[in-house]
C-alpha cells in the first residue's frame, strides 16, 4: 500500500500536515538533540547533518507502507509548529486497517491529552517496550477503531 500527500500537504484548520523540508529542519531539530523531547517520541539522536540526510528517504518509506513523518506547520506563518509519524505500517495496510494503536510513555501527560482529544481509548500499560537505543520503557497504549 502506498501511503502519499499531496504537494501542499493536508490542511486541517490552521495547521498543514506536509513531509518535512529543509526549511523546517530547525525546527524540527530539538525533538532530535533535546534528550527529554528525544525521550518522550523515542527518536534517534540525529544531529543536523543525520536529519537532513533522513529527509531524502521519507517520500520513499511512505510509498513502501513503513513511514510517514510529517511536519505540522502553521497555515499563515509557516512556522514549524509540531511534527508526528506513523511507523510500520506496511502490513496493516495490506489487511486494511481496523485498529489504530498509539503508545505513549508513561508520563508524558502533553501526548496522553493529545491522543485523548483525537479520540482515543486508552487501554492500559504495556511494559517493558524497546527503545531505538536498546533501553526499555513503560508505554501507555491507546487505541482507535473503525466509527470512533
Amino acid at each position: 500500500m502506498r501511503l502519499s500527500v499531496p504537494p501542499e500537504g493536508i490542511q486541517a484548520g490552521d495547521v498543514v500536515l506536509r513531509f518535512p523540508s529543509l526549511e523546517d529542519v530547525d525546527g524540527i531539530l530539538p525533538a532530535f538533540t533535546d534528550p527529554e523531547l528525544r525521550e518522550a517520541g523515542n527518536l534517534p539522536a540525529f544531529d543536523r547533518e543525520a536529519l537532513v540526510a533522513s529527509l531524502e528517504e521519507l517520500a520513499s518509506l511512505a510509498e513502501r507502507g513503513r513511514l510517514l513523518a510529517l511536519a505540522a506547520i502553521d497555515a499563515q506563518t509557516g512556522e514549524v509548529v509540531g511534527a508526528g509519524r506513523l511507523h510500520h505500517l506496511e502490513h496493516a495496510f495490506s489487511l486494511g486497517i481496523e485498529r489504530v494503536a498509539a503508545y505513549v510513555n508513561v508520563g508524558n501527560t502533553a501526548s496522553e491529552h493529545v491522543v485523548d482529544r483525537a479520540g482515543y481509548t486508552r487501554e492500559g500499560v504495556v511494559r517493558s517496550m524497546p527503545k531505538p537505543d536498546g533501553r526499555r520503557v513503560d508505554k501507555t497504549l491507546y487505541s482507535l477503531l473503525p466509527g470512533e
